[in-house]
């Protein structure tokens, strides 16, 4: 995992975006994991379980899958050769249990901010601390925020419609942003992710366009961050069923919710929830830290083939058989 160097407390500055339906909050939207397809492979079972998807992966380094084991992704290597990684990789969905009355903290002085700061662990620090960039712009590079974003956008949601609550503030935003920020991946899908992270928060806000779910992603980091919300980029695979099925690049978030980290897809407006078609490969706090040579289009083909994925089998399995 690449976590920048983003410590400095000073100068802190807070922003988020801009936002104008009021929207009424329902809820978590969860995916249906199966999207219309039947994928229980597997007999009837007593007790709980979860569907599963296991796959095998080649793919370019510098990503180290040995390091991203974790309750819903369990990884094998296969072979490493230092330059690309075989590995086996079981990936199962999961609901998170958090506390969704966490409330956003109310800063109005430098103190108050200096407060919340101290309140964190140390390795939360890189994903909430942001530095003067420019002259009235705040963040770590490609997430960043002006005062306009947080005090119109993103703190307007939180003290008139959701009173400061971090789960209904957190879906609002989401929500709002859904609707007005266009994703357009055409330059990446005919050139390559190379430079899939090149652009930051506010040109994506200004032009209403997200040049791919990287920057759709970021800008929602940046509002978040704005009020001081703890807020992961991961970086992974997403197995895009409405696509033909295909294994695509894609990036979304983890939260902090009262001490915990929570999956959050800004894009699918998803809070808690994982299906077993998300493949982590690195968290980060800025795009900007990650290693995108390989999608270049010129090397080899379209992207270079930085990865390649063979699903051997999916199904369900008893919740209680996935850490034996």
């Amino acid at each position: 995992m690449k976590i920048g160097g983003y410590m400095k407390r000073a100068s802190i500055v807070f922003a988020l975006i801009f936002l104008v339906t009021i929207a009424t909050f329902s809820g978590c939207i969860s995916q249906k994991e199966e999207n219309g397809v039947d994928v229980n492979t597997t007999p009837a079972q007593t007790g709980k379980t979860v569907s599963y998807l296991k796959a095998r992966i080649n793919i370019s380094q510098p990503y180290d899958l040995s390091d991203l084991n974790s309750s819903r992704q369990k990884v094998v290597i296969i072979r490493d050769s230092g330059m690309r990684l075989d590995a086996i990789v079981t990936l199962y969905s999961e609901n998170y249990t958090f506390d969704d009355t966490t409330r956003i903290p109310i800063i109005e002085t430098e103190e108050d901010a200096l407060k919340v700061l101290d309140s964190f662990p140390e390795d939360v620090l890189p994903y909430v601390v942001g530095m003067e960039l420019d002259e009235g712009i705040y963040g770590t590079g490609m997430v960043h925020w002006t005062e306009h974003m947080r005090n119109n956008i993103a703190l307007r949601y939180a003290k008139e419609d959701a009173d400061y609550n971090l789960y209904g503030t957190a879906a609002l935003i989401m929500k709002d942003q859904r609707d007005k920020i266009r994703v357009d991946e055409s330059p990446y899908l005919s050139n390559g992710y190379e430079y899939w992270w090149m652009q930051g928060a506010t040109e994506t806000l200004s032009t209403s366009k997200a040049l791919g779910i990287g920057p759709y992603t970021t800008l929602y980091t940046s509002l978040m961050r704005s009020m001081m919300v703890p807020t992961k980029i991961v970086y992974g695979l997403y197995y895009d069923l409405e696509e033909g099925g295909t294994w695509r690049p894609y990036v979304w978030n983890e939260m902090y919710f009262n001490g915990k980290w929570i999956p959050v897809d800004p894009y699918r407006q998803q809070i808690g929830t994982l299906s077993r078609y998300y493949m982590t490969l690195d968290k980060t706090a800025d795009l900007v830290e990650l290693d995108f040579s390989c999608y270049k289009s010129n090397l080899e083909g379209k992207g270079c083939k930085p990865y390649t994925i063979e699903i051997l089998e999916q199904g369900t399995v008893l919740e209680s058989e996935i850490n034996k």
